[in-house]
């Protein structure tokens, strides 16, 4: 019974074993079963993730493939319209026909008066102290120079082109259109056609004092080459007394500078002592800061010159006699001749050089053709001031004007008041620049370029004026960068801006006779704002921020001011303290 017992105990003891063993392996398996299942379900999720990724990249590949192929064929197409049909604007880049400047290097010639004497003399005079100082003094980067080729303006060049051409036709047609609505409209309306000679007429009342003013200006311009030589001369005489030439030379400066300023302010005041038209004011204005920087472009260029030749002069003096000796050193200066400063004050430039490219002969058709241009823009202009700008703000100060009604003519006037920028431009930039160099055979026609395709406000402004531009570079920014600043572009930048934004503000304000700067705004706040703002943008979201901002911005600025000036005819005001002028008299007449 004993080992039965024994038996059973072993048996019951070997099924517990097996039981267990047989739950272990259960597990286990269970185990097994369920790493390999959350296994497989990461490698799904890790699979879909490669996919998705691969997608990605293969669609953002296969995108810019066809962008670059895109940009490729479009570069072709363009390549070939060149080659075929914009003939003027080929091989660019290699004759620098659209360049305006070249980089100021030792090697650089004088030929044509690309880079002035003083220039060279200037790098030459450097270098010379720095080796016999020994000293190694850091001097700002040198800048791009104004260079005067040979080349049609680009809207010249444009028009060979049949589908340019056609545009032209266009737009001329519509100018027709326009000449036979206002006849019509006066000979129905008024039982006489005007042929806008009405507006004329009254515009250019006391002509006959802005045409002598003008030719008193000139024999003052005409005594300056004079006054420059007698400078020159009594400076080199003086050259053995270093203080008295000095004191020569500040006497002479501050003598400049005086009759600088007087002849701005003469020109300004006589625009309200004569009570001038904002046309004939506009007029006077304009072609006494043109003087001014005729001027002193030419004093500039030739007292560089006069000062970087003072090695050459005090080494003529201890050979030669007082009278020669001024013969000598005006040779060895190289002063300009009276035929160079006349030629200079009649050329569409700003910029004086000894010589210019010029033209073999000219084109008779070619100079008629730009100055019926300017009678038919001085048509269109007188159009638009008589069927807009008159209608819909010559009652501004007599009738009741609410917000809604101020807004409405706001944006009634934003294309007529464009169509007059537009027009503007191609009046003075184009046809006026045209005409007047084809008579003397002027051979640089770039008064401007490609501004429309301005994708930046720094690209707009530097090409939408280049006549003015070069001016303020050449004797602003450079000056600004090389003496004030030290080679730092940003203030310099900001000194032309603001200049620029001053002169145009003061010519506005003296020939509509009234202080309202909102030029003066736009110019010196949202436009260099602008600059930054968009600087980092694609060229196609920059020339489209471009042309709404211009649009917008014009529209707005030619109706503030027309609303002003009528505000001021129709409503007169008295002015207690000087606070006055600052609150626009809209304002005034509307919150009494």
């Amino acid at each position: 019974m004993s080992e039965e017992k024994v038996e059973s105990a072993q048996q019951r003891q070997n099924q517990n074993q097996n039981q267990t063993s047989t739950h272990q392996n259960g597990a286990a398996m269970q185990k097994v079963t369920s790493q390999t299942s959350n296994s497989a379900y990461e490698l799904d999720y890790l699979r879909e993730r490669l996919q998705h990724l691969q997608d990605s990249l293969l669609k953002d590949f296969k995108k810019c493939i066809n962008e670059e192929i895109e940009v490729v064929v479009q570069e072709m197409r363009q390549h070939e319209l060149q080659q075929n049909e914009f003939r003027g604007f080929a091989n660019s880049q290699n004759t620098n026909t659209w360049s305006n400047r070249i980089a100021v290097t030792d090697d650089t010639q004088t030929a044509n008066g690309n880079v002035p004497t003083e220039r060279c003399a200037e790098i030459n005079s450097k270098r010379t102290d720095n080796k016999l100082s020994g000293e190694h003094k850091k001097q700002p980067r040198p800048l791009p120079h104004k260079v005067f080729i040979m080349r049609e303006s680009y809207l010249t060049a444009l028009l060979e082109v049949d589908h340019m051409r056609t545009i032209y036709h266009i737009f001329v047609a519509i100018l027709v259109m326009l000449l036979i609505q206002s006849i019509s409209y006066d000979y129905l309306a008024e039982g006489r056609v005007y042929f806008g000679l009405g507006t004329f007429k009254s515009s250019l009342v006391k002509i006959e004092y802005v045409l002598a003013i003008w030719l008193l200006e000139h024999a003052v311009v005409l005594l300056l080459y004079y006054a420059f030589k007698m400078w020159t001369n009594v400076r080199v005489k003086l050259a053995r007394q270093p203080a008295l030439q000095s004191f020569w030379s500040h006497s002479c400066l501050i003598t400049y500078i005086s009759s600088q300023l007087l002849f701005g302010y003469v020109a300004s005041v006589l625009c309200l002592k004569l009570d001038l038209t904002f046309i004939t004011a506009s007029v006077l204005l304009l072609e006494s800061t043109r003087l001014l920087m005729k001027m002193h472009a030419f004093v500039r260029t030739n007292a560089g010159r006069v000062l970087a030749g003072k090695l050459k002069t005090d080494a003529i003096t201890s050979d030669v006699d007082d009278v020669n000796n001024a013969q000598q050193a005006s040779q060895a200066i190289h002063l300009p001749s009276f035929s160079s400063y006349l030629y200079f004050l009649f050329a569409p430039t700003l910029l004086y050089r000894d010589s210019y490219p010029r033209t073999t002969h000219i084109r008779w058709k070619f100079a008629l053709a730009r100055f019926m241009e300017v009678i038919a823009v001085a048509f269109l202009y007188s159009y638009i001031f008589e069927r807009y700008i008159k209608v819909q703000y010559g009652n501004i100060g007599l009738e009741e004007l609410s917000l809604r009604t101020f807004v409405i003519k706001l944006h009634s006037m934003v294309m007529p008041n464009n169509i007059i920028f537009l027009c503007g431009f191609y009046l003075v930039l184009h046809s006026w620049l045209n005409f007047t160099a084809e008579l003397l055979r002027f051979g640089d026609r770039m008064f401007y370029r490609d501004w429309w395709t301005s994708s930046t406000y720094d690209a707009y402004f530097r090409n939408w004026n280049v006549v003015v531009h070069d001016w303020l570079y050449e004797y602003i920014y450079k000056e600004s960068y090389n003496h004030l600043f030290k080679g730092s572009k940003l203030p310099a930048s900001l000194m032309v801006f603001y200049t620029s934004a001053l002169v145009h503000e003061h010519i506005i304000g003296f020939a509509l006779r009234l202080f309202f700067p909102v030029l003066f705004c736009f110019f010196g706040g949202f436009a260099v704002l602008l600059v930054f703002l968009f600087r980092n943008a694609s060229k196609r979201v920059g020339n489209f921020v471009v042309w709404f901002t211009l649009i917008f911005g014009n529209g707005l600025l030619f109706s503030l001011y027309s609303i002003e000036y009528y505000a001021r005819q129709n409503c007169p005001r008295t002015y207690d303290s000087w606070t006055d002028y600052f609150v626009p008299t809209v304002w005034t007449c509307y919150n009494k």
